[in-house]
């Protein structure tokens, strides 16, 4: 009998931006873990020959964040008589199904077999019990949906044989969770490692569940909250083989890693190969109690960890426990984040913005905790977004409150129902500001200071990933390097411009694109020069003086709002003989500096002490403290950066003759320009470039 073939292609969807075109990049953040895990299961149910000797099964997978679906040429092979094409849209949220319907509606028209599965689905079927209205519209058109984990014993195999026959279901109820022990791990594609921006880091679910009750969450009502594990052995050994295959960092996406029965064998497992010689590190998900858990930290900064990513959400104990995230205290933040510190690994939080006690005034003061008194590395934030198949949808749902009816939106950027607090248009204003405020240039900085030296290099260039989302208003977890654009994806919703508005449109992007880049490149430019060498005395002098002038601001800004002026102003002398101290105490360290910075320095000193000579004559009203504050930020701090450190002088000096020379020219005052500034700004700026662009080859 001639053999049959089966072409199962797995395909991660993107989704549309507020224009209507898709997110792809030239580059992606990270590999999808689902694709690994249903590219692994599905050639394992190929391999055992369990759809029979006559049935030949070949596997792929695309991306559609990082390269264009091939529908056109696989709807060819489905036409071959011998062949039968399987298109599964796999791990699909949200804010992805938008896309997935476009394409699968597409796929059906060409008379492809397709099945949508993930958590949009699987959430909408496990709270309702029936398709919404968007999930009919697939069944309708013979879209297959499946709800549930594919690694249900012998639910995918099901699957694969009813297509083969051509008798697949409209719908696949996966009710059992599958025991994971002995699961097929998720295997790195070679073909999409390439398109992502690290090509040595994959990612690995090694349990799945939460025992926890956020009622924002869809993992407890999807996955259930028993965990359920791969056995440590599985695990080991595939990150060892992944290793003789160049794969050395992983992305452990467990919902909650510190809750896997098995973390300490995998730990105590990564710690012996590591004394063999596979160095291979990675970030994992935790909960803001796994540092109390006798050993975990120490081990998991032994075992390789860098980084951990905790679901901290809100600082504010009365948000925590309107979302049920009753196990956060928040006075355990700040010993939460020195714990890690101490052991050398950084911590990323994730943060919601617009829980029900949120306000435009509470959260610009929760963000200052955040970075000020818990002083987290760096946060991912999130608009609270009600997903289907969490608690919040369900009961939203239930009280008929009007949520949006657009499911792109619910990408935890968009306002997706009305505010109790807030005014429509001001819970995104103060979303934008939270993002602009952690990562400013001066909080960037500070974080730089405080970060382990072996950890800097990799956290300044998150911070340049992260200050380029927050000026361009995108979420860092949903974008990439380069952003393309195609004509022709488009969502149907939108109209296809011509080729003319469309290059326009393109050529506009490019441009505005080049000058953020260049804009980057010179703010982190200053950025390093501010934070290259931490262990010397003028660096650590600025750290330590940064340091205390943001716990002096804190202070005066509580004394302002109870009119306590006195307080304020004594607040800024403590600060000025603080400062002046630190200026003659530098002056007099050991290092490389010339004389002549030497005697500026204390010369800076001795302006400090005559200020607060004049601040003690003073009355203490509140606009001699701005002036104070100005006094200190402006020729105190920002004078000593240019004075101890003479490159950042000469970067500013460069930046400010660009400024001016650019000025001009928009003005149209071309015969003005000083032709000496003119040349001294355009060669200034290549030998920083050069400079800076050295740095970051040899990781200086």
């Amino acid at each position: 009998m001639k053999k049959q073939h089966l072409h199962v292609v797995y395909i991660r969807p993107s989704k549309y931006d507020d224009e209507g075109y898709v997110l792809r990049f030239w580059r992606g953040v990270l590999p999808s873990n689902t694709l690994a895990c249903l590219d692994a299961l599905t050639r394992d149910v190929a391999e055992s020959g369990a759809l029979g000797p006559d049935i030949e099964v070949t596997v792929d997978v695309f991306d559609d964040t990082v390269q264009r679906v091939p529908i056109k040429r696989l709807a060819q092979l489905n036409r071959r008589p011998d062949t039968r094409v399987l298109v599964g849209f796999a791990g699909v949220q949200t804010n992805q199904f938008a896309r997935s319907s476009d394409l699968a509606l597409r796929f059906r028209a060409e008379g492809v077999a397709v099945m949508v599965g993930g958590f949009h689905v699987s959430g909408i079927l496990a709270l309702f019990g029936e398709p919404s209205h968007d999930l009919q519209r697939l069944l309708d058109a013979g879209v297959t949906l499946v709800k549930g984990e594919a690694e249900a014993p012998g639910a995918l195999e099901g699957i694969l044989r009813d297509a083969v026959n051509d008798r697949l279901q409209p719908i696949y109820d996966i009710v059992d969770f599958p025991d994971l022990k002995n699961a097929p791990v998720p295997r790195a594609h070679d073909k999409l490692q390439g398109r992502f921006l690290v090509k040595d880091m994959a990612t690995i679910d090694t349990s799945r569940g939460c025992p926890f009750k956020c009622s924002f969450c869809t993992i407890i009502n999807v996955q259930g909250r028993k965990m359920r594990f791969r056995s440590a052995a599985c695990v080991l050994k595939a990150i060892e083989e992944n290793h003789a295959r160049g794969i050395k960092s992983y992305f452990f996406t467990d919902d909650n890693f510190s809750r896997n029965p098995v973390w300490e064998k995998i730990f105590d497992g990564l710690i012996a190969m590591r004394a063999r010689g596979i160095e291979v590190v990675f970030m994992m998900q935790i909960d803001t109690l796994a540092h109390r858990i006798k050993g975990f930290a120490e081990k998991a900064a032994r075992a390789g960890c860098y980084l951990t990513f905790v679901g901290m959400e809100s600082v504010n104990p009365k948000n925590l426990e309107s979302v049920g995230k009753a196990q956060n205290d928040v006075n355990d933040y700040a010993k939460m984040v020195e714990t890690w510190h101490a052991n050398n690994v950084q911590v990323h939080v994730g943060y919601i913005i617009g829980l029900p006690h949120d306000t435009r005034e509470s959260i610009r003061q929760d963000i200052e905790i955040l970075r000020n008194h818990v002083k987290v590395d760096f946060a991912s934030l999130f608009m609270l977004t009600p997903l289907p198949g969490s608690k919040d949808h369900w009961q939203m749902v239930q009280d008929g409150v009007p949520i949006d009816a657009d499911l792109n939106n619910y990408d935890s950027g968009h306002e997706t129902f009305a505010h109790p607090n807030m005014a429509p248009g001001e819970w995104h204003a103060a979303y934008s500001e939270s993002m602009r405020t952690l990562f400013s240039k001066e909080n960037i900085i500070n974080v730089l200071f405080r970060v382990p030296r072996q950890h800097q290099y990799h956290m300044f260039w998150i911070s340049v990933w992260y200050r380029y989302c927050a000026l361009e208003d995108l979420h860092p977890m949903s974008t990439g390097l380069f952003r393309l654009k195609e004509r022709e994806s488009r969502r149907s919703t939108f109209p296809r411009e011509s080729l003319l508005r469309y290059a326009w449109r393109r050529a506009r992007d490019s441009a505005h694109g080049l000058r953020r880049y260049l804009g980057l490149w010179i703010e982190f430019e200053e950025i390093w020069l501010l934070t290259r060498k931490p262990d010397d005395p003028r660096w650590r002098t600025l750290a330590e003086l940064r340091v205390k002038w943001t716990e002096v601001q804190e202070r005066i800004e509580e004394c302002d709002l109870r009119g306590r002026y006195d307080e304020a102003a004594q607040e800024l002398r403590v600060m000025l003989t603080a400062t002046a101290e630190r200026l003659r105490h530098t002056s007099r360290a050991p290092g490389r500096m010339s004389r002549s910075a030497r005697r500026r320095l204390r010369q800076r000193a001795k302006e400090a002490e005559a200020y607060l000579r004049h601040l003690d004559v003073q009355s203490p009203r509140w606009r001699n403290i701005v002036r104070a504050e100005q006094y200190i930020s402006d020729r105190v701090l920002a004078g000593y950066e240019e004075l101890a450190i003479r490159y950042v002088a000469k970067r500013r000096r460069v930046s400010a003759y660009r400024k001016e020379l650019l000025q001009r020219v928009r003005s149209g005052r071309i015969m003005t320009i000083d032709l000496g500034k003119a040349a001294y700004a355009v060669l200034g700026e290549l030998l920083f470039a050069c400079r800076f662009g050295l740095a970051v080859l040899t990781h200086k």
